[in-house]
């Protein structure tokens, strides 16, 4: 079943289905992205892939990833690790280095996940725009930074989250999210019928829809959740879940 809900979406599947076209036309490697949770899950869904196509983004618990067919290893991908060093009196966030960046004119399909530390980050980037990048960055607002490349395969780094505990009446998406949001059943449900919850980076409108352990449920303006486990029933016959919520 086609999960297509927008020209945009087409479009992606078309640039990845060139890819392997090209790939195959080459005999090497073709790559496409960054793609977000969302894209490249419809890769997923939507293209018969085979073990030669590869999703990564420089580190194994990247959420950005870069589409790769006819790959080999991990390290054909054209991905370069960028530290930005900074004093740590200053707090600089993931906003601020993205837009120092799309201030620049770089295409945000070009660059991965960023990872803020206390005095520096890391941010993943196609290789053909690192140069330009070290070239033309000399801060991050008005905080002072110095760029390196490091490798990747040194990257350590868990996205985190809050395991979160809930009771719930079943294990439908709108009583999954009036739980999560602590929202009432008719507000859940006006999010959903607005296109601002997706189950496993997919839009999803159907409120009935049952959900299953595993499942990633993203929330716009209240994050990501992933339905963790399946608890069995309290003693009033209600269903006790948990939840992970990213930070």
């Amino acid at each position: 079943m086609s999960v297509f809900k927008s020209d945009e979406d087409k479009l992606i599947i078309s640039k990845a289905y060139d890819a392997i076209e090209l790939s195959k036309k080459r005999f090497s490697p073709c790559f496409y992205g960054f793609l977000n949770e969302h894209e490249s899950s419809l890769l997923k869904c939507n293209l018969n892939l085979d073990d030669t196509c590869v999703f990564w983004g420089g580190y194994s618990d990247a959420i950005r990833v870069v589409f790769g067919a006819n790959v080999s290893s991990n390290i054909d991908f054209p991905i370069i690790a960028l530290k930005f060093e900074h004093k740590p009196e200053y707090k600089l966030s993931h906003r601020d280095f993205l837009g120092s960046l799309m201030a620049l004119g770089i295409e945000r399909s070009t660059v991965g996940d960023i990872l803020v530390f206390d005095s520096y980050a890391i941010v993943l980037v196609k290789e053909e725009i690192a140069r330009f990048i070290e070239s033309q960055v000399s801060k991050i607002g008005r905080v002072g930074v110095k760029i390196s490349r490091v490798d990747c395969t040194k990257i350590e780094h868990k996205n985190e989250f809050d395991l979160l505990n809930f009771t719930v009446s079943s294990l439908r998406l709108d009583v999954f999210v009036s739980a999560v949001c602590s929202l009432s059943r008719e507000k859940s449900l006006r999010l959903i019928k607005s296109d601002l919850v997706s189950v496993n980076h997919c839009i999803e409108n159907n409120n009935s829809k049952t959900l299953v352990v595993s499942d990633v449920i993203t929330i716009r303006k209240f994050g990501k959740f992933v339905f963790a486990e399946d608890c069995g029933l309290s003693k009033k016959g209600k269903i006790k879940i948990k939840v992970k919520h990213f930070r």
